[in-house]
């Protein structure tokens, strides 16, 4: 099943390069009433949901409203027991992760622009990014510590490592941060193909390197202080002859652990590469619009056609494959406990066995669709909804 519903066109980030390619483009949009077709057009059928299996029960440990319906994809983050969560209008919201109070707010300062990049937290740092390419970090107090200059609108919450603040422009551009003085230390420009997907890649620091995916299918590994890349590596290679088939983009947060970092791209493969050297362990032919998870024993990922998977960490090789969204677009993917949480466009939220890949829970509803990452926070993953709300999800 390979039919992309409607509300995965705002997923689609149109960057056109020249006059021809804006026409033709316009021109497969104006002749498709819906996007049915675009990326397949083989079965069109969404199938009804599987059986659950298990005996998990999923529920709404607790809920925050942000302040109105959301316009723009953000996701929160976590750090030092509190959850950070920001509304596109430049409102950053503080609660305890257990019970979802509000413990404090935070504000972008006016003219700084809406938040479009997400929420990024450390031990004594927020950082927020505007779609006027304002990087913008505040103190555990919510004091504005820095504001400095992107290239571009930021389009994904940034990285944060010892010493720098690393985002991810519309234009391509990788950009790093002073920690403490929001300095711009170094900046490295990739140009974009004419076509993007909106679903973008997470930066992910660690160990002094930063992982970044790029729009043409490489994984970049650049030191964190000096902006030196120690290697890039191919996750997907571009096919076709249409700016459509040809989109390969690495998407979400790369998975890292202590040797590896696997990395997902749209129309491309999950893929893990040796942490140090960037050498290919071992791949599969998985599209997805979903960064991979990674645990002690398996990889897991969920791909456009809507099958969870898990692989092998060490070798690639399929140890469980579930169709539990056959149709349905995921729009998420977390760890909950002994289960992979995934949500699909429709709000629901599906709970599969780890070791089994048997559906052991489902649910929420339409009132709960996001169009953002699911994200761990202890016991529970969250939700940030487009209605403005952050749900904390819980399965026992």
């Amino acid at each position: 099943m390979k039919v992309m519903s409607m509300a995965a066109t705002s997923h689609l980030k149109f960057s056109v390069r020249s006059l021809i390619v804006a026409a033709a483009t316009a021109m497969a949009l104006s002749g498709c009433s819906t996007v049915t077709g675009w990326f397949s057009s083989s079965d069109k059928k969404i199938l009804p949901l599987p059986a659950v299996s298990g005996n998990a029960s999923v529920s709404t440990a607790w809920q925050s409203s942000l302040g109105g319906k959301q316009v723009s994809s953000l996701m929160p983050a976590v750090a030092n027991g509190l959850i950070y969560a920001a509304h596109n209008s430049g409102s950053i919201t503080v609660l305890d992760d257990k019970s979802g109070a509000v413990v404090s707010k935070m504000q972008v300062p006016s003219g700084k622009g809406l938040v479009s990049g997400g929420v990024s937290a450390a031990t004594d740092l927020v950082v927020v990014g505007t779609n006027k390419a304002e990087v913008i970090a505040f103190d555990a107090k919510g004091a504005v510590r820095w504001s400095s200059k992107a290239s571009s609108e930021v389009i994904s919450p940034a990285a944060i490592s010892d010493n720098s603040v690393i985002v991810l422009g519309g234009d391509g551009a990788i950009t790093s941060f002073d920690i403490k003085s929001g300095e711009r230390k170094w900046r490295i420009q990739r140009v974009l193909p004419a076509l993007t997907v909106r679903s973008t890649a997470i930066p992910a620091a660690t160990r002094g390197a930063v992982f970044v995916g790029t729009a043409q299918g490489k994984l970049l590994a650049i030191d964190a202080n000096t902006g030196t890349i120690g290697w890039e590596a191919t996750v997907a290679t571009p096919k076709g002859t249409s700016e459509l088939e040809r989109l390969v983009d690495v998407v979400g947060r790369p998975a890292v652990d202590v040797d590896r970092v696997c990395a997902a791209a749209y129309q491309g493969r999950i893929a893990c590469f040796d942490l140090v050297r960037g050498t290919l362990l071992w791949s599969r032919d998985v599209s997805s619009l979903n960064g991979p998870l990674v645990d002690a024993r398996y990889v897991y990922a969920v791909d456009d056609k809507g099958f969870v998977q898990a692989f092998d960490k060490s070798t690639g090789g399929t140890i469980w494959k579930q169709d539990v969204l056959a149709g349905r677009r995921a729009t998420g993917i977390a760890f909950l406990g002994d289960y992979v949480a995934v949500q699909d466009a429709e709000g629901t939220v599906h709970v599969v066995d780890r070791n089994t890949g048997k559906i052991s829970g489902r649910g929420l509803g339409d009132s709960f669709t996001s169009d953002v990452g699911l994200v761990a926070a202890g016991n529970n993953v969250l939700v940030q909804t487009q209605s403005g709300q952050v749900v904390a999800v819980s399965a026992k």
